[in-house]
């Protein structure tokens, strides 16, 4: 994981934001988010993969998850379980109405087939991680690729950045 990506969320944790999501491209970088996060010395800083979890309330009892990283994969962000329970559902829930906290795409550009090519469907991811920013509007976002853009459509996705329309950038 990127420095930025590890400090920001320990700048928002000490102000209070002790709620953050982190999503990347595989379950195997959540020891990298664990181990860049201690190399700040946010040891205090819970990270939770959500593939091991239930579909249930994350901030309920039984779970109990209360604050921390909640660290999915793009994959996890549009998966639902048999009774039709979305992670995305359980993401906006334990994240609550007025979340401020961060949302930390890293490798964004896996949702760059938002905006198709003629003739084409945007992709679930593309259209997962818009549907994300819409239900939660005071989120601080993070975009975190390596990989730059073919073309400015596929940065579609990348809504705060004020491309497209009058978002704010949050820093």
């Amino acid at each position: 994981m990127p420095v930025r990506d590890t400090s920001s969320t320990f700048q928002n944790w000490h102000i209070g934001r002790r709620k953050a999501v982190w999503i990347s491209v595989g379950s195997d970088l959540k020891f990298d988010a664990r181990r860049d996060l201690d190399d700040v010395g946010a040891t205090c800083i819970e990270v939770h993969a959500l593939n091991k979890l239930p579909y249930s309330k994350l901030d309920s009892k039984s779970v109990g998850i209360k604050e921390g990283v909640i660290f999915l994969t793009y994959s996890s962000l549009i998966a639902s379980s048999e009774k039709g329970r979305s992670r995305m559902q359980q993401l906006v829930q334990w994240c609550g109405s007025g979340y401020d906290g961060l949302i930390i795409f890293d490798e964004c550009h896996k949702a760059k087939n938002l905006v198709p090519e003629a003739g084409s469907q945007p992709t679930r991811t593309g259209e997962a991680v818009l549907d994300i920013q819409a239900r939660l509007p005071e989120a601080r976002v993070i975009y975190c690729s390596a990989t730059g853009a073919s073309e400015p459509r596929n940065l579609g996705y990348m809504v705060r950045l004020g491309l497209l329309g009058s978002w704010n950038i949050f820093f």
